[in-house]
């Protein structure tokens, strides 16, 4: 039911190719490995996902390596019980995800009138030449207001067709108010998840992330529609270069260092399609009744559509005003109709926000001037209710009446977010309006807001995580509800650029509690599930803002974090130091749980590094901890199997059975136990007795299927051995349809891996069929 769930929650979110991929693995394994069919629910659910075309995936992973098994280096922390048995969700589903066609592209405009001349100059490509040439770059450009966006997202569906293989979008946030642009490295993350690269293959090296977009995209025919670009540098490592491809910029800047590119320079519109625009939105009669009072709205607004649909927006919801009135409203904005009339485009927006906002109810006026006070490409319904100080209930009218007048957009259901102009109207409005302290109110409301949902999050992912007691929060602030780890991950994975977006915000005000807080909360999600670039900035954020706070115990659960974010990315030496100062405090501190995970941490990397006898000790001594008052028996399990396998790892394989099978008796969730198994397996495998080492790997592959974060590299790794052990039985069937599973599993990049498996699977072939197994 949980699996069917899962799938269904995904394609629910629009991860059709996750949902369908998860099903497929799920499916394969249980027949594989238990001989049956998936229940009704589950087979419902998958049927159903399999009748529908592929879409990206919303979620990316971590993986667990060929050492040490157990909790992925990644997920352990000073506070961690429970951790596998709660991690069921889309980031399982995301690992597995390979998307073959995105169609990533915003809804086509549904009303949409005007740019006639500009839309012959974007022609569309002949069938048979879509895939030929090098790659074209159009650049659709001009001021803010004047439909960039909508002209390209036209464009783009009218010659989607041509591109079969996908069509990818990105918002380039060039000119966010209050936030900095997207980095290309950030950005090709996005354009490689979209591809369905997962976190693991993504290089830390942005040039390598820039080959390997370029790769994937290679030979294919694809559509990249990159909005609100600041400069040339921004876009040029997101070009493909396979011929046959489309790429569409827009930005308010000509991009004139981008070689190739062929600008397309957008004007206000003529009043002939500016009026034609309102007759669209308000209907032929009502606009040519009153010629006028149209012309006199058509000069006022200066030929921007986005004042003109904000315009139409205000007639349509009062249609018992005329136009005639709606005109003298509109010149009375300003007071003064010659500084914005005759198509002073610059001026027009203000003039028309202006309107719209003094027009409003006195609580969606308030909520509009702090709504452009947050952080972040945009916010919930409950997140902006939080901002106010409001209940959910009470701040819905505002949001819909502010989305009624087109000053806010609802992109998505339950999500809101400003065109950058009306974002800065906002702003400036609330920075006239508004007293400091009570923006200050509203910010630390939303921060909490975020903080109490993200911690509430991280527990679920994470039992026992939150070691640390966070503020109380302000009155006014209710968190999302939150009832299972499927549901936490999907909050993050709505809310994260929010979340960022916030953390970077409470360290520009100074306030480190919020820093600490919201970073370690989020850090159980994006170590799992985003490149190591972004944890690691995370992390050292962190880091700086504990150290200013002084709190030597936040500081020592900054550490651990960094010195996690920095395994995840290749440097032990960093990784080391890190967890050898998190000890340090944890010991001053008196803190035995935080000693012992950071203890098992360090028989982690040293394990990694072929550091054995380092990393006996370590284990050693974790053990000895974990029997101490504070710690729980999830921690003497963890600590009995580190010694085991370590033992193992120095050929002592009897020694390293006796300390597992008393880990196993400890162990309370299944994942748990299914890491230990592998670890009697591997023992028994190499004491020559293989077939309690098949039934060992193949109970610990059942154990861990769809109960938790498991890891692809890790189900590579037991399959591997469990088709060493059927060739050691001399069972070659066997043998090679496990190596052939371990060979699914394994990343395109683990290229070594790949190769030696593929080698065992070519050696049992050449020596012919064996007998079948049992």
């Amino acid at each position: 039911l949980l699996q069917a769930r899962l799938v269904q929650l995904l394609a629910a979110t629009g991860r059709q190719g996750a949902a369908r991929d998860h099903y497929l693995q799920v499916r394969a394994r249980l027949a594989e490995d238990l001989g049956i069919d998936p229940g009704p629910e589950l087979t419902a659910a998958g049927e159903s996902v399999l009748r529908r075309p592929a879409a990206q995936p919303g979620s990316r992973a971590s993986r667990t390596g060929p050492g040490l098994p157990g909790t992925p280096a990644s997920m352990t922390g000073p506070a961690q019980q429970g951790t596998r048995a709660s991690m069921t969700g889309p980031a399982q589903a995301g690992a597995w995800a390979s998307v073959a066609r995105p169609a990533q592209l915003p809804a086509d405009p549904p009303v949409f009138e005007g740019r006639h001349a500009e839309l012959a100059q974007l022609p569309e490509p002949e069938e048979d030449q879509a895939g030929a040439g090098a790659v074209e770059v159009r650049v659709i450009c001009g001021m803010g207001g004047i439909g960039k966006t909508t002209l390209a997202v036209r464009w783009a569906h009218q010659v989607a067709h041509h591109y079969a293989d996908g069509q990818l979008f990105l918002n380039l946030r060039g000119f966010h108010p209050g936030d900095r642009a997207m980095s290309a490295g950030e950005a090709l993350d996005a354009l490689l998840a979209g591809l369905g690269v997962a976190a693991e293959e993504i290089p830390i090296d942005v040039e390598a992330r820039a080959a390997l977009f370029r790769d994937r995209v290679a030979g294919r025919r694809m559509l990249l529609l990159l909005d609100n670009a600041r400069d040339a540098r921004q876009v040029r490592p997101l070009l493909p270069a396979s011929p046959g491809c489309l790429v569409i910029v827009t930005s308010r800047n000509r991009l004139d260092g981008l070689a190739g590119a062929r600008p397309l320079a957008l004007e206000p519109l003529p009043a002939r399609e500016a009026a034609d625009l309102l007759r669209a939105r308000l209907g032929a009669a009502r606009v040519e009744a009153e010629p006028d009072a149209t012309a006199q709205l058509l000069s006022l607004c200066g030929g921007l559509p986005l004042a003109l649909v904000a315009v139409a927006a205000h007639a349509l919801t009062h249609p018992s005003f005329t136009l005639t009135s709606i005109a003298a409203e509109l010149r009375q904005a300003r007071g003064n109709l010659d500084g914005f009339a005759g198509f002073d485009a610059t001026a027009a927006p203000q003039a028309v926000f202006s309107w719209s906002y003094r027009a409003l109810t006195p609580a969606a006026a308030r909520l509009f001037r702090l709504l452009g006070t947050a952080p972040g490409p945009g916010l919930s319904a409950s997140a902006a209710a939080g901002l106010a100080g409001l209940s959910l209930s009470d701040a819905l009218p505002p949001l819909q009446e502010l989305t009624a007048a087109h000053l806010l957009t609802e992109h998505v259901p339950g999500r809101f977010t400003f065109h950058d102009l009306i974002r800065a109207y906002a702003a400036e409005t609330a920075a006239e309006e508004e007293a400091d302290h009570d923006v200050t109110a509203a910010l630390h409301r939303l921060l909490d807001h975020y903080l109490r949902t993200a911690h509430r999050c991280s527990e679920l992912i994470k039992p026992g995580q939150n070691a640390i007691p966070f503020p109380e929060p302000r009155d006014g602030v209710t968190p999302d509800p939150v009832d299972d780890t499927v549901q936490a991950l999907a909050w993050f994975g709505a809310e994260e650029e929010a979340v960022l977006a916030a953390v970077e915000h409470a360290a520009r005000l100074g306030l480190d509690h919020h820093v600490a807080h919201l970073a370690w909360s989020a850090h159980t999600y994006l170590i799992l599930m985003r490149p190591a670039e972004r944890v690691l900035a995370l992390a050292r954020t962190a880091v700086r803002a504990t150290e200013r706070l002084g709190d030597a115990r936040m500081h020592a659960h900054a550490l651990h974090a960094l010195a996690s974010a920095c395994t995840r990315a290749g440097l032990p030496g960093e990784a080391h130091d890190a967890y050898r100062r998190a000890l340090s405090l944890f010991t001053e501190l008196g803190d035995v749980k935080g000693q012992s995970v950071a203890h098992l941490e360090l028989t982690r990397l040293h394990d990694r590094q072929g550091r054995y006898q380092e990393a006996l000790r370590h284990a050693r001594r974790c053990l000895v901890l974990s029997r101490q008052e504070g710690a729980t028996p999830f921690e003497e399990a963890g600590a009995l199997n580190a010694v085991g396998w370590v033992l193992i790892r120095l050929g002592e394989p009897r020694a390293g059975l006796a300390y597992s099978r008393r880990s196993l008796k400890l162990q309370t969730n299944v994942v748990g136990q299914s890491f230990v198994l592998y670890t009697i397996g591997w023992a028994h495998h190499l004491l020559g007795e293989h077939r309690a080492a098949i039934d060992n790997y193949r109970r610990s592959l059942a154990l861990g299927d769809g109960q938790s974060w498991h890891g692809r590299d890790h189900d590579a790794l037991v399959l591997e051995r469990l088709g060493d052990a059927w060739h050691a039985a001399g069972d070659l069937d066997a043998a090679r349809s496990s190596w052939r599973a371990a060979l699914e599993r394994l990343y395109d990049s683990r290229t070594e891996a790949r190769a030696a498996l593929a080698a065992k699977i070519g050696d049992a072939s050449a020596h012919g069929q064996g007998r079948r197994s049992p």
